[in-house]
């Protein structure tokens, strides 16, 4: 027996590990309980699970279905990309590597004219993916999407002083979508038709990550194709700012990652793994902040810290495991609640304390010759770069 591990509360991080529910257990945690031999002990109004240490949660809690798809990066290929493409790169990196999806595909937007070139724009956009090492399976282009059942369209009217009489539309639930527009749109495809298109052909359970702005817009998609589901991304803001064209503060991700990487000895991973870092220490819906200024101090750039944690260790003569799982069963727990919630920012924000955790005991004990010290770090930095890579992050050996 499984349990989906949302319906019971982690006990707080002083206490020795475990799961509580308030008041009495219900009968569904009492049988799981049960199932496992776990006892269990009243704790003030808390009834505490406890879990032997060696414990594989993996074999006791529900890990979700994974989508057959997930469209997770799919940019326009009539302009440049900007720091706010990097939330969609890097959160559908960590869902890649999490097993969220099975197949992950992108829809590239190129109907519309741009100062950039497409096939340049679409270079571009291979080159990140293999940098990055996020594997497209297929890629789909806007302009090629064609509706197959045709009864889905229904032909416009006039509406007031509107006239829609030469476009073709979708009704949904009383709402009129323009799905190919008339004359005066020259008669292209809408963005609605191409995703309606796109889920007609994959036809199956597919997660799509796009800005928030577009909710509603996959709300209405998910009414006609049930096994769709949508996250809205939050926005990314530079410096406390939201970027804008008329402001002329947007920064385009290339010219950034060029500016990190000769700090950071043209390491192109190491630069990733800090750019995730910037992304990753929120939830997708939440809004991410880049301060420029602070990316590159270890104590504020939490992607830098974890690479930082992990070089330094590695420095002193400690090796690196391969390993399947963690030892850890608070990076276990984590590691179930970011694929359940679809948040790997839980992962991550517990990664940051296992890291914080290895350097408190660095500065403690003499690893240099020391087997035991040596063997202690190893399994430690083992399990922070087993879970950075569960993330899309790159394993790193100096800075």
């Amino acid at each position: 027996m499984k349990l989906n591990i949302n319906k019971i509360k982690q006990t707080p991080s002083h206490l020795e590990f475990g799961f509580c529910q308030y008041g009495e257990l219900t009968n569904e945690v009492t049988e799981w309980a049960n199932h496992w031999n776990f006892k269990t002990e009243q704790s003030g109004p808390f009834t505490n699970i406890i879990i032997p240490t060696n414990q594989n949660l993996f074999e006791c809690f529900e890990i979700p279905t994974p989508y057959e798809y997930v469209d997770g990066f799919s940019p326009n290929l009539n302009k440049e990309l900007h720091i706010g493409h990097l939330s969609n790169l890097v959160i559908a990196n960590a869902f890649q590597k999490l097993g969220v999806g099975k197949k992950f595909i992108a829809i590239l937007g190129d109907t519309l004219k741009g100062k950039v070139n497409k096939e340049t724009a679409l270079e571009k956009y291979k080159s990140y993916c293999k940098d990055f090492d996020y594997k497209i399976s297929d890629i789909f282009f806007a302009s090629k999407m064609e509706l197959k059942n045709q009864s889905l369209l229904k032909q416009g009217e006039k509406i007031g002083e509107d006239d829609y009489s030469d476009t073709k539309i979708f009704e949904i639930d009383g709402e009129k979508i323009v799905g190919i527009k008339g004359k005066k749109g020259g008669g292209s495809t809408s963005y609605f038709y191409q995703d309606v298109a796109l889920a007609e052909h994959l036809n199956n359970s597919t997660l799509y990550l796009t800005g928030f702005e577009q909710d509603n817009h996959f709300n209405f998609l998910k009414k006609l194709f049930p096994h769709t589901n949508h996250i809205g991304l939050g926005l990314v803001m530079l410096n406390g700012q939201k970027m804008s064209s008329s402001l002329g503060n947007v920064l385009y991700l290339e010219d950034f990652i060029n500016e990190l990487l000769p700090q950071f000895n043209n390491n192109i991973q190491l630069v990733y793994n800090i750019l995730a870092g910037q992304i990753l220490k929120s939830k997708p819906n939440q809004i991410k902040s880049i301060d420029s200024k602070l990316i590159s101090n270890p104590k504020q750039s939490l992607g830098l810290y974890l690479s930082y944690t992990l070089a330094s260790v590695k420095s002193c003569g400690v090796g690196v495991s391969k390993i399947i799982n963690y030892k850890s069963q608070k990076l276990q727990a984590a590691h179930i609640k970011s694929i359940e919630n679809l948040d790997p920012s839980i992962l991550f924000g517990e990664l940051h304390n296992h890291a914080k955790q290895i350097m408190k005991l660095k500065e403690e004990l003499y690893i240099k010759g020391n087997d035991e010290n040596i063997e202690l770090f190893s399994n430690l930095i083992s399990e922070l770069e087993f879970g950075m890579n569960n993330l899309g992050m790159f394993s790193v050996n100096k800075l």
